[in-house]
Formats: structure tokens, C-alpha cells, sequence
């Protein structure tokens, strides 16, 4: 199978310059424009109910929210990479995809606790529906072993839609913890869902998604009838107080250095490699981006 990716030569994609001139109007490790920014705005009554969604059904979801960055902007740069044959994930090499968690530190405080910690796993998706594409399918991250008995997590995955997500272009779907009946149990592996109980989650860009690493979840089918590709990005954040699930922690807030964003977009192509199988364009980048990392 041919890769989707393989435009640019190892050493373009090392370069700082090469990032500045595909994206002028983004940043890439400026430290005034990071530390001029500010935390989203959210009173406690919003904070208390998307702690207690996130244990009662396993996920929340939120209206759009004003995160005074350019998020058209950060859309326009994932599709610019699609074009240019380089994976979307290169997107967290610019400031602005790391300042969207920065940003959400009041919410990921309020259901991890204020001392959580962010993981290095990220990804990023371009889901093109005239290339009949689709989501990742369904499927449980680490179970069971990621949240605690009354359905607190220990871990969240934050999925942020940077362009409208919708049913025809592969918005998420997932099964509500309460709904599932094997759901936190030793069966969990064992599907009993009924289809009506299987949720859609339209998402209009800028919004929030969040669920932890127990709830079943995937990505639909893109339809090929529309041209509006479904652009977002993830990220994994977790409790200081549990078993580390990934290392090296990141300190939430801290800037990381070019260098560090290099290093774990390249470990992001390993970790996600049963997702793209075929792919050697991303087999080549796991094992050749960063220098003296091919195995």
C-alpha cells in the first residue's frame, strides 16, 4: 500500500524554518505568546457537571468555547499538511495545538485532580470523506485498569474538533458507561450493548469532547457525497496518584522545547502503528525522525 505521506526529506521536517514557513501566522516555541495566555473561563457548576458526566457516563461533551486561538487557522494547517503528504500529527509541533490543553487546566484539575499530569501521547486526524476514510474502529484503550470502582478515571482522552464533526463526515460514537452492561467488569472484552444505547456525538469545532480509557469508542465512516473533511486533534492527561501509563510526565503549562515535539510525534508513529499497519511513509518516521532512534 502506498503511504499517504512521505513529501518532505528527514532534514526539512528537523527544522524549525521549514515549520515557520508552512504556517507564518502560528508559533513555534515563542515563549512571550505562550505565557500571554489565559485558562478557559468556567464557573463550578460547569466544572462540577462535567466531573460527574465523566464518571456517570464515562465522557462529557461541551458547546463551542472561546479559546482566543485560531483554530480555522490550525484546521487550514492540518489540511496544508494532508496536502503536502506529511501526518497531521506534525500539528503539535506548532505552540497553539499544545496551549488548547493548556488552556483546559480548570476542567482536567477538576476531574484528575490539580496535581494531574499530561502524558506524551497526541494525535491528530484528517479524516477525508472523498478518500473514503473513517476513524479509528471500536475499541476500549487500556480498560477496566484506567478507572476506579465507582468510575472515577485515573486517565482522559481529550478529543478537540477543530472543524464541525458531524455524522457524515466521522463525527465519534461510543457506548455510555451506564449503558454498557460489561462496561468496568472482567467481561468487558465481551460486547452485550443493545445498538439503540450507541451515542453519536456530533461536535461543532472548538468544542470540548473528553471519556476515559474504559468507555468503547471509534470513529465513523466517512460519507464521500460532502468534501468537508473532519479535522481534530487528542491528547492524554492523567492522576499524579496512580501508576504512570505512559513516560516521560509533562508538567501541564510547561513549554516543550523543539526538540521534545520531535521526539514524541515520532513516538506516537510507534505507539499507533497497529492503527496503520500498511503505512510505510509512517513506519519510516517512527524508526528515522528523530536522529539515532531507528530500531
Amino acid at each position: 500500500m502506498e503511504s499517504l505521506y512521505g513529501g518532505f526529506d528527514l532534514a526539512q521536517l528537523r527544522s524549525e524554518d521549514t515549520w515557520h514557513a508552512i504556517a507564518p501566522s502560528l508559533h513555534v516555541c515563542d515563549s512571550a505568546f505562550w505565557q500571554s495566555q489565559q485558562a478557559l473561563q468556567l464557573d463550578d457548576t460547569t466544572l462540577d457537571t462535567l466531573a460527574q458526566l465523566t464518571t456517570r457516563e464515562g465522557y462529557f461533551q461541551t458547546d463551542p468555547v472561546d479559546w482566543q486561538l485560531p483554530v480555522y487557522d490550525m484546521a487550514n494547517l492540518i489540511h496544508a499538511l494532508r496536502q503536502l503528504r506529511i501526518p497531521p500529527v506534525f500539528g503539535f509541533v506548532y505552540d497553539e495545538f499544545w496551549l488548547m490543553y493548556v488552556k483546559m487546566q480548570p476542567v482536567l484539575a477538576r476531574i484528575l485532580g490539580d496535581d494531574y499530569v499530561t502524558l506524551p501521547n497526541v494525535w491528530a486526524w484528517h479524516i477525508d470523506p472523498a478518500a473514503n476514510e473513517h476513524g479509528w474502529r471500536p475499541h476500549r484503550d487500556r480498560g477496566r485498569a484506567s478507572i476506579f470502582e465507582d468510575g472515577r478515571p485515573k486517565i482522559l482522552n481529550v478529543w478537540l474538533p477543530l472543524t464541525d464533526a458531524t455524522p457524515i463526515n466521522g463525527c465519534m460514537y461510543l457506548v455510555p458507561a451506564d449503558r454498557d452492561p460489561t462496561y468496568n467488569t472482567a467481561e468487558e472484552m465481551n460486547m452485550q450493548y443493545q445498538l439503540n444505547d450507541i451515542r453519536a456525538l456530533p461536535a461543532a469545532a472548538s468544542s470540548m469532547l473528553a471519556w476515559n480509557q474504559a468507555v468503547l469508542h471509534w470513529g465513523s465512516h466517512a460519507a464521500p457525497r460532502i468534501a468537508t473533511p473532519r479535522i481534530s486533534i487528542g491528547a492524554e492527561f492523567q492522576r499524579r496518584d496512580v501508576a504512570p501509563f505512559s513516560e516521560p510526565f509533562l508538567e501541564p503549562g510547561t513549554q516543550p522545547t523543539f526538540a521534545a515535539r520531535l521526539w514524541m510525534i515520532a513516538e506516537q508513529f510507534k505507539r499507533y502503528r497497529h492503527h496503520h499497519p500498511d503505512d510505510a511513509g509512517l513506519a519510516f518516521l517512527a524508526d528515522n525522525l528523530v536522529p539515532g532512534s531507528a530500531s
